[in-house]
C-alpha cells in the first residue's frame, strides 16, 4: 500500500503544490513591482478540495462521486488597487502580505504532512 495515496496525504500535498504555486505568482507580482502597465495577478483554489476525496461506496447502485475533475489553479488578474502614474497595479506593501500568509499556509500544510507520515511510521513499528 502507498501510504502517499491516503485522502489526508493527497489533500495536504495538493494543498503544498497550490502553495507553492501561489509564492511563485506573488513573486512574479513583486519583481514586475515597476514595469508599466503591469497589473498583479494572484491563484485561487478551486473549492473542490471535498470532491477530490472520492466516497467508498459498497453497492453499485449507490451514488458516486463523477464531479469534474480537479482542474490546477490558473493566474488570474488581481490589481491592487488604483494605477500609479505609468499604470502599474502592483502594492508591494499588500503583495508581502500575500506572500506572508501563503510562508505561514505553507508551514502548516507541511507540518501536518510530517506528522502524519511520524504517526504512520509508528503505528508500522508498533508504538516502538
Amino acid at each position: 500500500m502507498d501510504v502517499r495515496s491516503t485522502p489526508l496525504l493527497s489533500a495536504l500535498t495538493e494543498r503544498l503544490k497550490f502553495l507553492s504555486a501561489r509564492t511563485g505568482v506573488i513573486a512574479e507580482n513583486i519583481a514586475n513591482a515597476d514595469t508599466p502597465g503591469y497589473a498583479a495577478r494572484d491563484l485561487k483554489q478551486s473549492p473542490a478540495s471535498a470532491a477530490s476525496i472520492p466516497l467508498r461506496t459498497s453497492d453499485a447502485r449507490h451514488v458516486g462521486t463523477t464531479g469534474p475533475a480537479a482542474r490546477p489553479p490558473v493566474a488570474a488578474p488581481a490589481p491592487d488597487g488604483d494605477a500609479g502614474i505609468n499604470g502599474n497595479r502592483v502594492s508591494i506593501e499588500t503583495q508581502m502580505m500575500k506572500l506572508s500568509e501563503t510562508r505561514l499556509d505553507y508551514q502548516l500544510a507541511s507540518a501536518i504532512y510530517r506528522k502524519s507520515v511520524e504517526l504512520i511510521r509508528l503505528a508500522a513499528r508498533g508504538g516502538r
